[in-house]
Parts: structure tokens; sequence; C-alpha cells
């Protein structure tokens, strides 16, 4: 592990702690990744699930459907963007163009955006249409988070090591003994940084339960029964594997003897007053995810926000007293990979933050902090293979990009 070191701030508010700038070497291997992995995405900035017996790599995959069944893009004129009265008139036009020009860089039907600073919305909007088309979006429409959802998980699981309940260093069998074959020496630790050297549910078994039966929800049993033999030993590398957080999905649920939702509903979500953010469990009528994708992606992935809830839950996570100053040191200490308990650096055109990134289906997400600026941003898009960072620095003409107009650079 490496020294973190703080990354400056313009505030004083309490910031989570990053190591010095470098930048991520992927891009050789994403053909190679494309060619061996044809149902794998690599977005751009995004953290992942690599499916192969052996870990990739390659810093940051996530799960999408094959190019086959991704939502076709037409010509259809689609709507003018619709935002939220909060930023001035002339800002609040300039936002409207730099999001639609986002959407069309994108190649999107839909995308959602909002940027907070100090727990203040500036600007939250949408640009297009549903992902079958049907429906305007709206600024308040929740889109589905994919791995961002491990933010939540990895701040529960924090909030209970700082009740006494856990110790980040306790291995998974104190908590969960029936889970003989996971839990071994792994530790809390290791599940939340990606170091437990455990395969990935998204396998073999899995991928044909989700193209084949995607109304049928897995059980913990099934999933957990399909999962290959660990990678490599506790501690002696680094995949990222979505079976970690769905154990720690399973170990809050033991710890806090209450379902994942209602713990991060009670901790998280009411107080915080995000109403337009919840767990997926499937079963939702005309829900954004099949009950497999939901029941096999649970605590990894399977959450829905709109852009103004997930923008103001990254501020309030990385930038106020939701957690305890131990346990935001103890989150940003990053790997080689740039990965620490839940949280991942985020490097976009002339800005570098934390935060985290999703894939899952075809919707793509990014929650990011920029210290620099002092702003939190998410930008949420219902097609995966998408550039993030492009996205934000796309311009209507000569006007700002939503990435400007943000930290008002």
């Amino acid at each position: 592990m490496q020294q973190a070191r703080a990354i400056r701030t313009r505030r004083g508010r309490r910031r989570l702690r990053l190591p010095g700038l470098r930048a991520p070497f992927v891009g050789l291997l994403l053909s190679l990744l494309a060619f061996l992995s044809p149902d794998l995405t690599l977005a751009p900035l995004n953290a992942g699930e690599p499916h192969r017996a052996r870990p990739m790599p390659i810093d940051l995959l996530e799960v999408a459907p094959s190019p086959s069944r991704v939502q076709p893009i037409d010509a259809d004129p689609l709507p003018a963007p619709t935002s939220t009265p909060t930023a001035p008139p002339d800002t609040g036009a300039d936002y409207a163009a730099a999001i639609e020009a986002a959407r069309t860089t994108a190649g999107a039907r839909g995308i959602t955006f909002a940027a907070v600073r100090d727990g203040q919305l500036l600007w939250s909007g949408a640009a297009g249409r549903d992902r079958e088309g049907d429906a305007r979006l709206a600024a308040d429409d929740p889109l589905v988070i994919g791995s961002v959802t491990k933010t939540f998980v990895a701040a529960t699981v924090l909030q209970m090591v700082e009740e006494g309940r856990l110790d980040l260093d306790d291995r998974l069998r104190e908590h969960l003994p029936d889970l003989r074959r996971f839990a071994g020496d792994v530790s809390i630790r290791q599940l939340l940084d990606h170091t437990s050297g455990l395969a990935d549910v998204f396998n073999d078994t899995t991928r044909r339960g989700l193209e084949e039966h995607p109304e049928h929800p897995w059980t913990s049993a099934e999933i957990l029964a399909s999962v290959h033999a660990p990678w490599y030993e506790p501690g002696k590398g680094w995949a990222y594997a979505n079976t970690n957080y769905y154990l720690l999905g399973l170990l809050v649920e033991r710890i806090g003897g209450a379902t994942l939702a209602d713990e991060i509903g009670t901790r998280f979500l009411e107080p915080l007053g995000l109403s337009h953010t919840r767990v997926l469990t499937g079963t939702e009528e005309g829900g954004p995810l099949s009950p497999a994708w939901a029941t096999i992606f649970w605590g990894s992935g399977a959450m829905s926000a709109s852009a103004a809830d997930l923008a103001r839950w990254g501020d309030a996570l990385y930038g106020s007293d939701l957690l305890t100053e131990a346990s935001l040191e103890a989150m940003s200490e990053l790997n080689d990979h740039d990965y620490g308990l839940g949280v991942q650096r985020i490097e976009l055109p002339n800005a570098v933050g934390y935060g985290h990134t999703g894939l899952l289906n075809t919707y793509t997400t990014l929650l990011v902090h920029l210290p620099e600026a002092d702003v939190t941003l998410a930008l949420l898009v219902n097609r995966s293979h998408v550039d993030l960072g492009a996205m934000l620095a796309a311009e209507a003409g000569d006007g700002p990009s939503l990435l400007e107009l943000a930290t008002g650079s």
C-alpha cells in the first residue's frame, strides 16, 4: 500500500486524502480485452468485473451486455434538456446546451447530470429519453448506478467499524462461519479493497442465467455456488471482483440484523433526504433491472439514484462528518491500482478527483469529487460503451462544457 498524502483543497472542509497524481497504464490492453471478453465493456475511468478465472492486469472493468443486446440508438428527434432551476438563467442555458452536447457525444438516448458544492445543488438536469425511448427523461429520474453502489456498502461497513461491531482486520469467517468456502483467511479490509483473491460472481454460469432466464431471481446459495476457485491467496494480488461486495452485503445483514436496503436507508438515504435512491430487488414494477441482474449484482451494483441524489451523496461522503477522520483515512489508502476501500482515483480532462464509476447492463455512471474545485459531480447514462471524460468535456459550439461550468474553470 502507498502512503496517502493530501490533495490541496480550496476550502477548510474535511476531505478524503489521496496519493499524488499519476496516470494508470491501460490503453495498450484495451483492444486485447475487447477481443478476449466480448461481453465485457471497458468504460473509461470505470470499475468493474473481470470474469476470467485469472485476474486481468487492467485497472477496472464492468459488466455490460454484448453489443447485440445494447439498446439501439436511432435518429428520432429527442426532447430538449430539462433541468431544475438552481442556476442563474444564463448559466442554466449554458448547462442545458452542455448536457445535450454530452448526450450527443455519447450517442446515448438519455443522460442526467448534477453538480453539488457544500451540500448545495448547483444544477441538475436531463437530456434525451429513457432507455426504451418512450418517455422524456427528467432531472430527478433515477437510473441504475452499477458499482457506485459499492460506495454505500463501504460506508455502511465503515460505520459499523466505528460502532465497534467490526474491525477491518477481522476475518470474514468470524462473522459468517457458514461460508467456509469463501471465508478462509480473507479479511474485511481485503473484501473492501479487492485484495481477497476471490473470483467474480460474473462467470459462465451467471452469464447464462442473465442471458437465458433474466426473470429468475438468484438465491445466495445459487450465486456463491457458481463462483470459481480463488484467483490468488488473500493479500497476494489485486483484482476487481463483485463477489467481495456481495459478501460484504451478507456481512452487513448479519451484523445489523436488517436487510442491506434497510441499513443503507436508515443510515444514509433517510438522514440525507435521498428520496430518489434505492436498492433494487428486481421485483419493482417496471424496474430498470430484471430479477437476475438485481440479485446477482445486489450489493455490488444493484441500486438506482437520481443525479442530484448521487452528487449529494458524494458531497456528504467525502466532505462532511458522515464518517470519522479515521474511517476517511482508512478509505483513502490507495493501492497500486488507485483503489482504496470502495473509492478510486478518477482522472478527467484537466482535473483529478476521487469517487467511483459504474457500468451494469446498459447503464454507465460516474460519481466524482474534485477537491481543487470543491465540487461533486454525478453523471448517469442509459448506455454502455461511453467515454465519461469526453462527455463531461463536450462543448456546445463555443460554449462551456459541463466540467467547465461545474468547476468554474
